[in-house]
């Protein structure tokens, strides 16, 4: 029974995933045929801007992933020039990661504060019971599927989850961003 709804919610939350992905790589498509990037200011101005766009995608990430890591390899396949997009890809894989510590130790040692408290009945209430029930299996869909990875760290870390094991299955995130990075390529090939 157990082993039955782990394989189920991983499914129902990996095909979200790709759903998603099948959607951001249709806009993606249609949106390289119909507009001229080049031709907005504001858009090469975030292209050039490196720091910046990485900036922004550490605090979505730390803040339970409010703009999707996706958008941030079109930013580098679209607005870049020059830049390696596979450095890229594993620059955002590796921010990610680091974002997911630091709500892991964030969830560790202040989920007595307000914040804490404040996120967990806004976003992450609905995976408390799923932290107890699946343990590290939570935190290996979220590192792959849509799942919000930054909240989970978070519950992970205020639940005093093992720190290696935490460490160990959180590298699965690595793998999501070589996929989706391939896909996101590949598509922009189209």
């Amino acid at each position: 029974m157990a082993q039955s709804e782990r394989a189920r919610f991983f499914v129902k939350n990996l095909i979200r995933g790709l759903l998603w992905l099948a959607l951001l790589v249709a806009a993606f498509v249609l949106f390289n045929h119909y507009v001229d990037i080049e031709s907005s200011e504001f858009l090469m101005y975030l292209g050039d801007n490196a720091p910046l766009v990485y900036f922004v995608y550490f605090l979505s990430e730390i803040v339970v992933g409010i703009i999707p890591p996706e958008m941030f390899m079109v930013w580098s396949l679209e607005l870049t020039q020059g830049r390696n997009y596979v450095l890229d890809v594993f620059l955002l894989a590796a921010i990610s990661y680091f974002a997911g510590v630091v709500t892991y130790y964030f969830g560790r040692y202040f989920h007595t504060t307000i914040i804490y408290r404040y996120l967990r009945r806004r976003y992450l209430r609905k995976f408390e019971g799923r932290v107890s029930q699946f343990g590290g299996f939570l935190l290996f869909v979220a590192a792959v599927t849509p799942v919000p990875y930054s909240g989970i760290c978070m519950l992970m870390g205020a639940g005093r989850y093992a720190q290696r094991k935490f460490f160990l299955i959180t590298l699965f995130r690595l793998v999501r961003f070589a996929v989706y990075g391939y896909i996101m390529w590949r598509a922009s090939l189209l």
